[in-house]
């Protein structure tokens, strides 16, 4: 009798367990369930061996520029290389265009493998600059940790802003990702938390939201995206919108900082942070007479548009539809990375890249555009800084 119960309540609880509802690890730090050992240990080992570092003093990190070369907007990852599909293609749901006044650019070239990353500032655990596949990241080697972007103090962030950086997870990963808009006075005003399963789980006051991420694999690399526009927020991952809130509450004031925390035993990683403010829709620029985006992405050194670019050339296509006798003038900038012939060549491949697609694709007719290109002539910023090199590289459209 005695093993009998045994037995029965065995059942019951493996039962409970298979109905009970998964636990969302970012609700509290008690709730994180605890990972099998030898899993956490051959997770860890990999992302050692993928990322990893000479000791230190045994090697000099290679120059850095800070940014891609030759007016290059983004550089190749699993969200955008697919760079022979179809811009027109890409989803209406997906509208993120990037801010046009950068404020943090950092890809981690310009710093010591090893150390902490100088643009992040430290708010728990331990991180460090490493490399992989040739590029810099920066990776929480706590089980879990959080850090703060360098962002100019002010009573709030800018009425629309903009935020991208890559994340790279290994599982087990639980709910290795959160991203939080805190208030002055360290309440989270918005959060936001990847995977839930393979959902992104979003919280603003009473809000919330759980969606899934379905055009791509849990584990790796991902392209992570927030578009602020006055009151509201977007997320976005790999050209999917996965969060979009008409309002944020405002129950602690607005968000002033944001903070990034990266919590597994896998050792989490992201790089290629780029937060911006602004912008205002291509079609009110382009009713001005002048558009200046940064929202048409290539890859390293390439005249492709990517897929990314469907955003802003959907406005503009619109605008044209709208505007019937109106024509563009398409220029491609860059910045004064590499030699001045080769910026010039480069950017006036990609102003004829733009107007194809607009004609392939969006149906406008070849005669009402025109692409030139000026290479690093028509500086907007200062080439010395990272910032200002992101702000150079670009593509301008304006009225004939």
């Amino acid at each position: 009798m005695p093993r009998r119960k045994a037995l029965l309540a065995g059942a019951a609880f493996l039962a409970a367990l298979m109905v009970a509802p998964p636990v969302h690890a970012g609700l509290g730090d008690a709730l994180k369930k605890k990972l099998d050992e030898k899993a956490r240990q051959k997770a860890g080992e990999a992302v050692d061996k993928a990322a990893e570092k000479p000791a230190a003093g045994k090697e000099k990190p290679k120059e850095a520029s800070g940014a891609p070369a030759a007016g290059v907007d983004e550089q190749a990852s699993p969200a955008s290389a697919g760079a022979t599909a179809r811009v027109s293609e890409v989803s209406t749901k997906f509208d993120f265009v990037p801010g046009d006044k950068v404020i943090l650019l950092d890809d981690y070239s310009q710093d010591e493998l090893g150390e902490f990353p100088a643009k992040l500032k430290p708010v728990m655990g331990t991180f460090e600059v490493a490399e992989m596949a040739g590029e810099r990241w920066v990776r929480c080697m706590s089980q879990d940790g959080t850090v703060r972007l360098r962002l100019p103090e002010a009573a709030a962030l800018p009425e629309y802003w903009t935020l991208e950086f890559d994340f790279h997870g290994t599982e087990p990963m639980g709910s290795a990702l959160t991203v939080r808009g805190m208030s002055k006075d360290g309440y989270t005003v918005w959060e936001a938390t990847f995977p839930n399963d393979r959902n992104m789980w979003f919280r603003s006051g009473e809000f919330t939201s759980s969606t899934p991420l379905e055009g791509s694999e849990v584990e790796g690399r991902h392209k992570v995206m927030f578009m602020a526009r006055g009151k509201g927020l977007k997320a976005y991952m790999d050209r999917e919108r996965l969060v979009s809130l008409p309002e944020v509450s405002a129950e602690h004031g607005p968000a002033v900082a944001i903070d990034i925390r990266l919590w597994a035993t896998t050792k989490p990683m992201i790089t290629n942070l780029r937060f911006a403010e602004g912008c205002k829709p291509a079609q009110d620029m382009l009713a001005t007479g002048k558009l200046v985006t940064y929202g048409i992405r290539f890859a390293t050194g390439s005249d492709v548009v990517l897929p990314e670019s469907a955003p802003v050339l959907r406005q503009v296509a619109a605008w044209l539809k709208v505007n019937p006798t109106a024509k563009l003038t398409i220029t491609g900038h860059t910045d004064n990375i590499g030699s001045p012939a080769d910026n010039l060549d480069l950017s006036k491949r990609r102003a004829t890249s733009v107007a194809k697609v607009l004609v392939e694709q969006f149906s406008i007719a070849a005669d009402r555009l025109a692409a030139q290109g000026k290479g690093d002539t028509q500086a907007l910023a200062d080439n010395a800084k990272p910032e200002g090199r992101a702000m150079n590289r670009r593509v301008e459209f304006a009225k004939l």
